[in-house]
Order: C-alpha cells, then structure tokens, then sequence
C-alpha cells in the first residue's frame, strides 16, 4: 500500500476524531452549566489528573506517556474554554516563566493576565476578580513569603495552593526555573482523598543534620533549600508532606517546639492527590 493510501486512511481517522471532539465540546458546556449552577469553578485539576493517569495505565502504545499527556492537557484546555475559559495571572516581573509552565499546565486555550503582587498596588482587590489561577515560580514564592513573613495571597485573600508544576522532565539540562506552585480563586470540595501540605521553615539555628532527624519524623521532605553558612539562623527551608487532612496545626506546634519557639514556620497550604 502506498503512502497517499496510509493518508487516506489518517484523514479518515481525523474526521471520527473531530466528531469525537466536538462531542466531547458539547459535554463540557453541559457540564459548566452544572458548575454554574452549584457554584464551583471551571478548573478541577484533581479531576483532570486522575482522569489523565488512568488513561495513561490503559495506554497501549505506540502513542508515548508524555505525548498524551500533551494531547489531553489541551484538550482538557479547549472543554474549559467551552465552560468560559480559565485566566490565570502570572507576576508582571516574573511573566515569561510562569507563562511556560502555565502553558504547559493548563494549555492554550486559557488567558494569562500579568499581575502585581506588590502589597503597596491600591488596585490588587480589584484584580483578584480578574483571575482564577495565579502561578509563581518557587524561588518567587520563596522570597516573598521571606520578605513578608506571611502566608499567601498577597492581597488575594480568596486563593488557596492547588498543586504544582514541574518542568524538570522538559529542560533538565537548561538552568531555568523549573518548579512552580498554583494558587486557586475556588475548589470543589474532595472527600476521601491525601493531602499534600506545604510549608516554609526558618529561623532556627538548630544544625542541619539535627533538623534532618525531625524531617524524617514528620515524614517530610525538602524540594527547595536556602543555605546561609555565616548566618545559620537565615537558612529556609520549604517542605512538603502528605497527610489524611489538611489541618495542620500540628506541624506548627511540633516546629516551634523542636526549636524552643525560635524558628518561624509559615504553613502554604494543601491540596488533595
């Protein structure tokens, strides 16, 4: 058989799949009208990952993980943009980064709004409205929770963490900022599922090594270290850890006890698995 009759074959194959498509386009706005109506937001990523792991456990291939991956990140894009469309904001001093791993994240089809998280900007109440998903790169969100010494948003008083983006696999060997957190305006609730917590640590000048032992009875682990080897009381830390709940005080009291109320701890938030 000839390569004209494999195209042939390949266009046939595209139209079923453009059928499917808009099949799939007409559900989705079904589907918003039922979140308009009860009041949740258009974006569910806890939905859309497992939806895309199970489909990835089914896979027979050729078609690679990460290739379908790709393809369902922008169709889950197109249904959203059937249901109004997402907008995410990324920090205007920050845009082009988190612009690539909104695209990756969230597809084409949403809206990307430059921001200002600067606590002096008069309008930011304002402009919460105007977003649904903010997106920050880890050391951004570092620094300024540092500097503040305060939780999220920034004035977005509604946000709440929702997950994380990595682009490790995309760029290993680039040195560009490559991990990012995203805050939602809204969730739908979820029962029965894991959490993930984050939380930022510092202040103390309890040894590394010492600070290691209570990671490891927190169950936690380190995804972002700032070491100051003059000054041990300004290293940081951000940590995560999976937990049945989302309440965690408990973390906060065993922190401020393992370093006798010197250390600070700022709890970012959780987000279901």
């Amino acid at each position: 058989m000839g390569i004209e009759a494999f195209r042939n074959q390949l266009e046939k194959i595209d139209l079923e799949i453009l059928k499917f498509l808009n099949l799939r386009m007409k559900l989705a706005q079904e589907i918003g009208e039922k979140k308009k109506f009860y009041g949740y937001p258009i974006l569910d990523t806890y939905r859309e990952d497992r939806h895309l792991k199970n489909l990835k456990e089914i896979n027979p291939g050729p078609l690679q993980d990460k290739n379908l991956e790709g393809i369902y990140r922008e169709i889950f894009s197109s249904s959203r943009c059937q249901q109004g469309g997402l907008r995410i904001g990324c920090p205007q001093k920050h845009f082009l980064p988190c612009l690539l791993a909104s695209l990756f994240r969230f597809g084409s089809s949403s809206t990307f709004i430059p921001i200002s998280l600067d606590e002096e900007n008069q309008t930011q109440k304002d402009k919460e409205h105007e977003v649904d998903t903010i997106v920050l790169s880890t050391p951004y969100l570092v620094d300024r929770l540092k500097e503040k010494r305060a939780a999220l948003p920034f004035h977005f008083f509604s946000f709440s963490l929702a997950g994380e983006i990595d682009l490790s696999s995309l760029f290993p060997h680039l040195q560009i900022e490559k991990h990012f957190f995203f805050f939602q305006n809204r969730s739908i609730p979820k029962e029965n599922v894991d959490y993930k917590t984050v939380l930022l640590i510092g202040g103390s000048t309890i040894s590394h090594c010492l600070f290691e032992k209570w990671i490891e009875n927190q169950k936690a682990k380190i995804i972002f270290l700032e070491n100051d080897l003059q000054n041990p009381q300004n290293r940081l830390y951000l940590l995560e850890k999976t937990t049945k709940e989302h309440n965690n005080e408990e973390i906060e009291y065993s922190w401020k006890k393992f370093t006798g109320g010197q250390g600070w701890i700022i709890l970012i938030g959780s987000y279901p698995l």
